[in-house]
């Protein structure tokens, strides 16, 4: 197959700085003015584009609030879970509660959902998208990670799905959901350590397979 030609490589890398000037620019104008109180005509002035390349990249502000939403996710590349060594659980558990927390301890993240849940009874399409584009593919991931230590034999899981939400939901209660409530209350690094390290115990103890 030809490469690319340079003008076709110049113009997609052109093409990807507006779309992450506008991701960017949307980011804060969606920090400062709430979801409700956010155009896409502010947000193209915000990034220096047109309204028609805007649209040309996000047909909709529930479009591109919800790739915001992703983006941390997408940072957080859930499908490297799958290339972590097989049958070592007690070395990987730890290693996928770090990372997880890494993510939901990414900046903005925090307000971000906040201005979510401020718009979740008026746009509950719009918490759909935090599952499905953001948590969804993460909690999928690890469930995967699960399955496969399952029929490995390494662990013993009849529900993998329920399994993977108790797994996640041991972290964010500590790392999350607190600083949630109060902007102050970011855990330090050594209790997020502890917090991963005694989540993975947690499940270990319930599932591993002597």
């Amino acid at each position: 197959m030809p490469s690319a030609s340079p003008a076709a490589a110049y113009q997609r890398q052109i093409s990807q700085e507006k779309r992450d000037a506008i991701l960017d620019a949307a980011l804060e104008c969606f920090l400062d003015r709430g979801f409700s109180g956010t155009s896409l005509s502010r947000i193209a002035r915000a990034a220096d584009v047109s309204t028609a390349t805007l649209y040309r990249h996000f047909p909709s502000k529930d479009e591109l609030f919800a790739q915001i939403i992703e983006r941390p996710f997408l940072d957080a590349s859930p499908e490297s879970l799958a290339e972590l060594p097989a049958g070592q659980p007690r070395t990987v558990l730890p290693e996928i509660a770090q990372h997880y927390a890494r993510l939901i301890l990414t900046p903005h993240f925090h307000p971000l959902v906040r201005a979510l849940i401020a718009e979740a009874l008026r746009l509950p399409e719009m918490g759909h998208a935090l599952e499905q584009r953001g948590h969804g593919p993460f909690l999928a991931a690890v469930k995967a990670f699960i399955e496969r230590e399952h029929a490995l034999g390494t662990l013993r899981v009849a529900d993998p799905g329920l399994a993977a939400e108790q797994f996640l939901g041991m972290i964010s209660s500590v790392v999350f959901w607190p600083r949630m409530l109060n902007d102050e209350r970011r855990p330090s690094s050594a209790k997020v350590q502890r917090s991963c390290d005694e989540a993975a115990a947690t499940f270990l103890a319930r599932y591993a397979v002597d």
